[in-house]
């Protein structure tokens, strides 16, 4: 393994491009320093632990979201039979899934008060990846996700495509996924790309009201939770996904643009949560939907009136842990879970005014 160690002035002080902790030397890599990734972000120790790999292939450490199977010394690979050419990616106007009751298996029973979710994750295949995008295709549609989900063209993702899945019930949905990760997953790319997003659709039959629908409109746009939502997003707000800090829970009766979070998208009678960055990590693809599953049944049950705020989500999380592991685990490293970072909940409002908001 290479000698990482910066020859940088190790005067100097530095903030971390990952975790933004700040005034710490460059220099000696067994104490609080920093190296240089290839593409010139400062990173610290504990970040580069974390976040990169060492690869044998190009003899250096990689982001993770960069490494695969073929960057281990110990990897070989025979090459399996596949077409030449596989047409298995369909036009981006071939239309999704709509009929819930046919798209999943028989033995999958549900009422329109289940929460249904259904996911469009935006991928590129990665530069050092041994397979093309047709062959990616092929396999994710004839095997990883076979007859649970589709390949899309986007002219926005560039050499990669949308996977689009059937709509089920975030049980379905943490066994189905399973094959692709161990195999397609490892030569696409997604989370650091600025053009791919992972966006999850909810049935709008899974909400009573209107007013637990507002509740998520406000909590994913309030100026408040802007660094948490961009936290658990995995990016920033984009054109793609933009968020409008004026929006509250009353607004759900007139607000129909294509945000954060897209209410009311008549085609499929679907919530969409446009937020997320794209994601071929299994642990973080898993938070994701595990956040949305939250916030939905904490929007739909247990979330106030008024300061609808992230300290008071987080404690929802952590009272039901067990239902949101990856949630949990990741809120966990991220330090939201520290005594010092969650408020005391916030009461529900008076009945006279949550009459007034009710829509």
């Amino acid at each position: 393994m290479p000698n990482e160690t910066n020859t940088t002035n190790t005067n100097e002080t530095y903030s971390c491009g990952i975790c933004h902790q700040e005034n710490f030397a460059r220099g000696d890599m067994s104490i609080e320093n920093t190296f240089e990734d290839f593409s010139g972000i400062s990173v610290c120790v504990n970040c580069r632990d974390n976040t990169f790999r060492y690869s044998d292939r190009t003899e250096s450490f990689i982001h993770q979201d960069d490494w695969c199977d073929d960057d281990h010394e110990d990897y070989s690979c025979e090459e399996e039979d596949r077409p030449e050419h596989s047409d298995y990616i369909d036009s981006y106007y071939s239309g999704s899934y709509r009929n819930h009751n046919a798209l999943v298996k028989p033995y999958e029973n549900f009422t329109k008060n289940t929460l249904i979710l259904g996911i469009e994750n935006e991928v590129q295949v990665r530069g050092s990846s041994r397979l093309g995008r047709d062959d990616l295709a092929y396999n994710i549609t004839q095997h990883d996700l076979k007859n649970f989900a589709k390949c899309k063209e986007d002219s926005s993702i560039g050499y990669g495509f949308e996977i689009v899945s059937k709509p089920a019930t975030f049980e379905y949905h943490k066994t189905a996924w399973d094959i692709f990760f161990q195999n397609s997953a490892r030569y696409l790319r997604s989370y650091r790309d600025t053009s791919t997003g992972l966006h999850i659709h909810v049935n709008q039959s899974f909400f009573v009201s209107r007013m637990a629908v507002g509740k998520i409109l406000e909590f994913i746009n309030s100026d408040i939770n802007k660094n948490f939502v961009n936290d658990v997003s995995g990016r920033v707000a984009t054109h793609y996904c933009m968020r409008n800090n004026s929006l509250k829970i009353k607004n759900v009766k007139t607000y129909r643009e294509r945000g954060a979070f897209h209410i009311y998208c008549d085609a499929t009678k679907t919530h969409e949560f446009r937020c997320f960055s794209g994601n071929v990590k299994k642990e973080s693809f898993f938070k994701t939907l595990e956040f949305v599953v939250a916030i939905c049944h904490y929007a739909k049950n247990e979330c106030p009136m008024i300061n609808i705020n992230y300290n008071d989500f987080v404690s929802y999380v952590r009272s039901n842990h067990f239902n949101y592991p990856y949630l949990f685990n990741w809120l966990m490293k991220k330090g939201y879970l520290n005594k010092g970072k969650l408020k005391e909940k916030t009461k529900f409002y008076n009945k006279r005014k949550v009459r007034k908001l009710c829509v």
